[in-house]
């Protein structure tokens, strides 16, 4: 079929897109952690993801360090590479529909490069571990950046670094505020609830990225 998108890049978000992490309301490395480290899961929680996580997605604190302050806090002696090992490790769920159509759109003429706010070690993870590296054209992280979504400054960073006009990315995100921010800033963009894989199929078939 003739194709008269306009798409270039297309700039897939990896949790809640690539990788189905949250499931009944609970991220999946939360179940576990308690038995495994013998410590409040809600205390460790509460220490990571508060007022400061987004200096960690940005690169401005790092990670361990914050796992140094919950284990300080509570007492935990063991070795901290073990807690984010484990994190990472079962944080990952990923979604073979979702990751197939990521297949097809690799053997059209688009680029395919990934836009996740992650900090630094997990993006490595993703890359190396997961194989995301060689899925991706290019990964985009927050925690390398030193922005993050919805900052405009991501998705400016985003195009200046790939040479593509901003009319011409189109982002796949499960974050509406994400979805709004790069339309601000004249992306094409689809919003992915998680369920409607028939819609986001349609949208990358309109772009040239899958068969029709």
């Amino acid at each position: 079929m003739f194709n008269l998108s306009t798409v270039d890049t297309i700039v897939w978000d990896f949790d809640g897109v690539l990788n189905r992490n949250f499931v009944d309301g609970r991220f999946l490395w939360q179940e576990g952690f308690e038995d495994e480290f013998g410590h409040s899961i809600e205390t460790f929680s509460d220490m990571i993801f508060n007022d400061k996580f987004n200096d960690i997605l940005i690169g401005e604190m790092n990670l361990m360090d914050a796992v140094s302050d919950w284990a300080g806090t509570v007492g935990y002696q063991g070795d901290l590479r073990n807690v984010l090992e484990f994190w990472f490790q079962a944080d990952y769920n990923l979604d073979a529909k979702v990751l197939g159509m990521l297949a097809a759109s690799k053997r059209s003429n688009l680029r395919n490069v990934l836009g996740t706010n992650n900090e630094a070690m997990r993006t490595q993870f993703i890359a190396e571990d997961l194989g995301f590296a060689d899925r991706m054209d290019r990964i985009f992280a927050s925690g390398l950046m030193g922005v993050a979504k919805p900052d405009e400054g991501f998705f400016d960073m985003v195009s200046d670094e790939l040479s593509v006009e901003p009319d011409e990315m189109l982002l796949i995100d499960d974050s509406q505020d994400n979805c709004e921010a790069a339309e601000a800033c004249g992306w094409q963009v689809h919003w992915f609830d998680g369920e409607d894989y028939d819609a986001l199929e349609e949208k990358l078939e309109e772009v040239g990225a899958q068969e029709g």
